[in-house]
C-alpha cells in the first residue's frame, strides 16, 4: 500500500470521525450514526482501492496504470455497493445523514492534495 493511499485513509478517516462527532454533540447518535455508516461506505472504497492496487505487483508504467484501474473499479463497486445495501436495507438509518457522512468522508481526497505537496 502506497504512501498516497495511506495517507488518504487517515485523512478520510479524520474526517468521518470528527463529522461524527459534531453530529452527535450537535443531533444525537441517531445522526452521527447515519453519518458514521455514510463515510464508513467511503473509506472502506478508499481501503478497496488499496487493496486492488496492491494486486498489480511491479513499478513499470502498465503496471501502474493496471493496478490503478483495478483499485479504481474495486473502490467503486466496494462504495456504491455498500451506499446502496445500506439505503435499500432497513439499518433505521435517515437518508440525508447517511449520504451527507458520505459525501464529507470524499472531501479527503482533495483536503489530502497540500499534505502531499509538503512531502
Amino acid at each position: 500500500m502506497g504512501v498516497t493511499v495511506v495517507l488518504v485513509a487517515a485523512v478520510q478517516a479524520a474526517i468521518v470521525v470528527a463529522i461524527t462527532a459534531f453530529a452527535w454533540w450537535w443531533a444525537g447518535a441517531v445522526v452521527a450514526q447515519a453519518i458514521a455508516a455514510g463515510g464508513g461506505c467511503a473509506w472502506a472504497g478508499t481501503l478497496a482501492y488499496a487493496a486492488g492496487q496492491a494486486l498489480v505487483p511491479g513499478r513499470s508504467a502498465s503496471r501502474l496504470l493496471w493496478g490503478h484501474l483495478i483499485g479504481e473499479a474495486a473502490k467503486v463497486a466496494v462504495a456504491l455497493g455498500l451506499l446502496f445495501w445500506g439505503l435499500s436495507a432497513d439499518q433505521g438509518y435517515a437518508a440525508g445523514p447517511f449520504l451527507a457522512g458520505f459525501i464529507v468522508a470524499l472531501l479527503a481526497y482533495p483536503l489530502a492534495m497540500p499534505l502531499f505537496k509538503s512531502q
